[in-house]
């Protein structure tokens, strides 16, 4: 064999080399991708999880509201007389001195129960 024989033998052995080093390349930057673009903490994920917590702080607003609401309420009670007496007429129906009762019946649908009441002088 001369000497260009082996030159080229080498060369296509060398092509071939480098063939093999960049499929493994690129199988290892798939694999190092991989986790980036499909797994638990990949964009994708992000993106969900981004969506998630808009909604979640929307109903904690809301929550937020209702507890302030709440709040108020119970201060209400506590400094004053006139919340409690509201209280009384709505849930209990009850009326204080110097007031009538009266009950609405609608002209048209089902009976319903409203509590008027009116000062007598």
């Amino acid at each position: 064999m001369g000497y260009w024989a082996r030159v080229k033998n080498s060369v296509g052995t060398a092509k071939a080399d480098v063939r093999l080093v960049d499929f493994m390349l690129l199988t290892v930057l798939c694999a190092l991708q991989y986790p980036l673009w499909f797994a638990s903490g990949s964009w994708w994920n992000v993106v969900e999880l981004h969506q998630k917590l808009e909604s979640k702080q929307v109903i904690l607003k809301q929550l937020e509201d209702r507890n302030d609401l709440l709040t108020a309420q119970v201060t209400s009670l506590q400094t004053g007389s006139h919340a409690v007496e509201e209280l009384a007429r709505r849930h209990l129906g009850m009326v204080s001195k110097g007031e009538v009762f009266v009950w609405v019946i609608p002209a048209k649908g089902t009976p319903k129960r409203v509590n008027t009441i009116t000062q007598v002088s």
